[in-house]
């Protein structure tokens, strides 16, 4: 991997493209809270507030996205941006030898993605992939306690959120590439695989849309992994005037159970309910920018690589096939 084009450089030249309501946070944290970063451009849209969140962060806006992507003066990427638009982009930044990070999630659909995955490793250019929830205090405390498990048997994922009616893309599955599955299911997908360190082999789910009309808004899955034991759910809405982010994990000597949206977390076994200790919320977008700044500075190759964004994507994929099948369907590799 030739990732070494921008390697300690004292500050990389960052835009941001698609600064919308989740881009503005990396653009913010770019511009004030991480060292080693230089917010060059933002680009959004809707021009109006693009030029708004430039003038407030002091740099510049640029309505071509395009252009941007090529542009000498900018080392690096990241794109919040709609699915449909990824592969065009992406292909813009690899031609530009631009280091990349690509917000989940990383592709429209896994064909695209497959492509993607192709130009990004043939190119040799650093891309991650921006699963920012393995930064979460909550999640890391449950990665780092799960061993005391013992033998893992099953792992829960329930995320519940409140429509999203104001972004009328996520609606539209020309734009956005799918629905809850798509768009908050991958975190989960992500996260299943690395705490449990084994890949999904296969899914069955029930999806409902609620508040939507063209795209799902409620499912919930059972996965089966690709090593016989580990029992694996997730179910995701956005649908409720609510927020969690409950993940529990159970196994032989007891039970873990953590939320990473309250930021809470227990322990249950024989002797009854313990406390968890969890740091204080984070800011997993700085934290993740900070990684990438790191990896630059050391020609690292990335913590979270688009193969592993990718592998969310086909599961996700395996999901919408199951959908339209009622039945388990596979899940292809990556």
């Amino acid at each position: 991997m030739t990732t070494g084009a921008h390697s300690g450089k004292a500050r990389l030249r960052l835009a941001i493209v698609g600064a919308g309501k989740h881009g503005s946070r990396y653009a913010t944290h770019a511009a004030r809270d991480v060292d080693g970063l230089e917010l060059v451009a933002v680009c959004r849209r809707d021009e109006s507030k693009g030029r708004e969140l430039a003038a407030d962060l002091g740099c510049e806006f640029d309505a071509d996205a395009e252009r941007l992507l090529r542009r000498r003066d900018i080392d690096a990427i990241v794109l919040v941006t709609i699915p449909r638009l990824l592969p065009a982009f992406v292909s813009l930044a690899v031609e530009s030898g631009k280091r990349l990070i690509i917000e989940k999630p990383v592709a429209p659909t896994l064909e695209g993605g497959r492509a993607m995955l192709a130009m990004i490793e043939k190119s040799g250019v650093y891309c991650l992939a921006g699963h920012t929830l393995r930064f979460n205090a909550a999640v890391e405390c449950l990665r780092r306690e799960l061993p005391s498990l013992g033998r893992l048997d099953s792992l829960i994922f329930s995320q519940r959120f409140p429509p999203q009616r104001e972004l009328a893309w996520l609606d539209n599955p020309d734009e956005s590439g799918g629905g809850n599955i798509l768009h908050t299911g991958v975190h989960c997908f992500d996260l299943l695989r690395w705490l449990s360190g084994l890949e999904v082999s296969s899914v069955a789910v029930e999806a409902r849309a609620i508040c939507t009309e063209r795209t799902e808004d409620l499912f919930s899955a059972l996965l089966e992994m690709n090593e016989p034991g580990l029992i694996a759910q997730v179910a995701c809405s956005r649908t409720t005037a609510s927020r969690n982010g409950l993940i529990e994990a159970s196994g032989e000597n007891g039970q873990l159970v953590i939320d990473h949206v309250l930021g809470t977390g227990y322990r249950l076994t024989a002797r009854g309910r313990e406390q968890l200790v969890i740091e204080p919320p984070r800011m997993t977008v700085k934290l993740l920018l900070e990684r990438f700044v790191e990896d630059a500075r050391k020609d690292a190759p990335p913590a979270i690589t688009y193969r592993d964004g990718l592998a969310a994507i086909s599961v996700a994929d395996a999901c919408y096939r199951a959908m339209a099948s009622r039945c388990f369907e596979v899940v292809q590799p990556v």
